[in-house]
């Protein structure tokens, strides 16, 4: 299990700076995306953390109690 937590870490980390590059790159220029599509990916990421939040510590309560 430790295992596949350090793949979530990593998939995240990803995530987070393509988020940082499409916001940078729309500043300078690069990229011709709407705001609007930048936000949405940041807010989906959040709600992506939001819930793993609030279902990793039930998941990890539950395998708790059936492991001993």
């Amino acid at each position: 299990m430790k295992n596949k937590e350090n793949v979530t870490l990593d998939t995240f980390s990803v995530l987070n700076s393509a988020g940082w590059f499409l916001t940078i790159a729309n500043i300078a220029g690069i990229t011709q995306l709407p705001w609007a599509n930048i936000g949405s990916y940041w807010l989906v990421l959040l709600l992506i953390c939001l819930a793993t939040a609030i279902i990793d510590p039930l998941v990890n309560k539950v395998g708790g109690h059936s492991a001993k």
